[in-house]
Order: C-alpha cells, then structure tokens, then sequence
C-alpha cells in the first residue's frame, strides 16, 4: 500500500513511518523540511498543508492508496486559546486540504488523529466513554471553538468513509521540559504511548473499516499528576512544580480545562474488537519505567 502521511515528522507520525515500512508500506511524507526524512526510507514531499493551492500542485503526478493524517497529534498543547486557533483552523480547513488530496491521489482510504478531550472539559465520572458519547457538543464556553474544530475535523473525514482515532494525552519518553501539575486535582485521564497511537493508525489504514471512530488509550487509571511525575523521573527532571489551581487557571486559560477540570476514562472495546489493536505499553509504567531500569527496557523514543 502507498500512504500519504501528513505530520510525518511528529511525535506519532515519526512511529507511524517506521511501522508503515516495517509492514510493507511505501510512505509519501509531508514535511516543511527538507531531509528531515533522511534515513527514515520515506519519500519525502516539502509542502505545506496551510497552503491549499501549492500543496495540491506538489502532489501532481503521484498515486496513493490511503492517507493518514497526524497532524496535531502532539505530547503538549497550548496553554491558551490563541495558541489553538490556529490547530482549529487546521482542523476545519487543513482536513479538507487532505481529503482533497486523498482524491487527487486516488486514495480510498483515510485515517486521522482526534483528541480525546472532544468529549467535553468536565468530570466524566468513573464509568467508561465509548464513542457513542456525545462529542464535540459546544458547552457554551471559550471551548466552544474548540469543540466546533474538533467535530468539523470528525464530520469531514467520516463523510470521506474515513476513520478518526480519539487519543488519549500522547507521551514518549524524551521530554524537553515539565510542565506544572495542579495542586488540588486528581482527576483520570487517558493517556497512550506515541507508538501504541502509531500502531493503532496503522491497524485501521489496513483494516477493512470505514466512516468509524475509535478511542486510543493504554489501561492505566492516571492522572496528569501522575504522567508528569513519571515523566520528570523517566527523562531526568526535578518533580515537576505545584501551582493552586486558580493559578493555573489565569497561566493556562485553555490547557487547565484539561489538567484541573477534566476526569475522563475511555473504553477502548471497539478499537480492541474492529483493529485488533492492543496497547504494546498497556500501562504507564511500561511506557516510562523508573529510571533506575529504563537502560534494561526497550522504550521507543
């Protein structure tokens, strides 16, 4: 199969062309850069999917059978609202750009990542999500913009007959920094390692499913205390900083509706059952072991 692969140089989408190659699959990666596929057995495509015009005429002449989309799909996210306007926009317009390149290539299928927190910033309770939950539902709050991105993402790719991945918080180990943690919440959160995110886009470019959405997480009951205090071990830091929460709020406008308000458990069924896909790192201290035994450990980067 050949696959068009949008965020080809990110957090997931450097996993999702290593198992695209090592299943077989020739990969056409999108990159503002040139070489930063170097090494990586891609064909490497610089464009811009920002840039509509420019980015369609770069793929004349080219064939794909699929087209897999992880732009977004990142271990951080912004601290504010401005900050993801411009991930809004990509969202509505840049999927759009790709569906339209999806059919210029004469790719019949599509897969992209979605983030779990479609399903509302609120306290979810302890029983489990399933896609049947509403998603991308305005709350009539400053999310609104954000809700009304994620579900024209969705609509536009499921109309497509495409297959969008709800993941969980995306880690890896290698990280530049640790951002604070609240001091008075403790709420779940899923969470999923890059490369069970990668692996699970793989599954559903070759699966025979069409116009589904699927939620993407690993077995672990965590909080985003939790993920960063592994984090901060695994990779070096000092534990991370505690703030109150009010603090928090007035820092991270946007991000402290997913770190102090949000408690949120996904099952994960659908996605076990249609894809076949199981977490490789099915709990947080698989993915990020302490740091006395992470030499002994084989943790993809």
């Amino acid at each position: 199969m050949r696959v068009l692969l949008a965020g080809s140089t990110g957090t997931v989408g450097t996993h999702v062309v290593r198992r695209l190659r090592d299943a077989g699959h020739e990969v056409l990666g999108i990159t503002r850069r040139a070489g930063s596929l170097a090494g990586t057995g891609a064909q490497e495509i610089v464009a811009d999917v920002s840039d509509r015009r420019a980015f369609l005429e770069a793929l004349d002449g080219l064939t794909a059978d699929a087209v897999i989309d992880e732009i977004g799909a990142a271990v951080s996210f912004p601290s504010g609202y401005a900050g993801m306007r411009t991930l809004n926009r990509q969202r509505a317009e840049g999927t759009s750009t790709l569906i339209a390149a999806a059919r210029r290539l004469g790719a019949k299928k599509f897969v992209a990542a979605s983030p779990f927190y479609g399903y509302g910033f609120s306290d979810h309770g302890d029983e489990k999500v399933t896609e049947s939950a509403p998603f991308g539902e305005p709350d009539g709050t400053a999310n609104d913009e954000v809700l009304l991105g994620v579900i024209r993402h969705e609509q536009q790719v499921r109309a497509f007959g495409g297959i969008t991945l709800r993941y969980g918080l995306i880690y890896a180990p290698g990280a530049t920094s640790i951002p604070p943690i609240p001091r008075r919440w403790v709420g779940s959160l899923p969470i999923v390692h890059a490369d069970d995110a990668a692996a699970a886009a793989v599954l559903a470019v070759e699966s025979h499913w069409r116009g589904q959405s699927y939620n993407i997480a690993d077995d672990s009951d965590a909080s985003w205390r939790d993920l960063q205090t592994a984090q901060a071990l695994f990779d070096g830091f000092r534990p991370p900083l505690e703030l109150p929460n009010g603090f928090l709020r007035s820092l991270a406008p946007f991000g402290s509706q997913i770190i102090v308000s949000t408690s949120l458990r996904m099952s994960t069924d659908k996605a076990r059952n249609d894809l076949g896909w199981t977490p490789g790192y099915p709990c947080l201290p698989a993915g990020l072991p302490s740091a006395n035994t992470r030499a002994d450990v084989g943790v993809a980067a």
